[in-house]
């Protein structure tokens, strides 16, 4: 996998995404929208998204997401982060 590649492990049924509800769906969305535009790849994302894994370990995968995402924004400068 290159840093331009998702994380794996993502939710998939039959090679598709797979969202239990609609704010699923705009998280990764936004994730993805910033990770192209901020031209940085996946790899620093990627290294949140671990941090919050390791952190949470039964807290559903997308909240995670957000988690990493809210972190990798504060690492960016882009905001300020309640989760830290």
């Amino acid at each position: 996998m290159t840093s331009s590649s998702p994380p794996d492990g993502i939710p998939r049924r039959n090679g598709e995404l797979v969202f239990d509800a609609p704010w699923e769906s705009r998280a990764f969305g936004l994730a993805a929208a910033y990770v192209e535009a901020s031209g940085g790849g996946w790899d620093a994302f990627r290294a949140h998204l671990i941090a919050a894994i390791d952190q949470t370990p039964t807290a559903p995968y997308y909240q995670s997401w957000v988690v990493a995402l809210d972190r990798l924004l504060a690492a960016d400068g882009i905001s300020t982060s309640p989760t830290g």
